[in-house]
């Protein structure tokens, strides 16, 4: 069985991106850019601004296209959590 991984919400992201060196770079309407390196390669992650704040969570196919833009494995990903 695989490892359980929570959901998370805008902060919790924003958070783990700081802690990976991105930045936010552009916002348009409801999404934000940040830029970051990861492994020498430029990345730019867009996170959703959720219409209920802060706090509500993103669901699973949100997180994993986020990691996914990262450039990290989800397990590398929630480490910086």
């Amino acid at each position: 069985m695989g490892k359980h991984y929570p959901l998370l919400d805008r902060e919790q992201v924003e958070a783990i991106l700081e802690s990976l060196k991105f930045v936010p770079k552009r916002q348009s309407g409801s999404h934000c850019q940040w830029e970051g390196y990861t492994k020498g390669i430029r990345r730019i992650v867009t996170v959703d601004h959720l219409k209920k704040g802060r706090k509500e969570k993103y669901s699973h196919r949100l997180i994993s296209k986020m990691i996914q833009q990262s450039g990290l494995s989800k397990e590398e990903f929630y480490s910086h959590l």
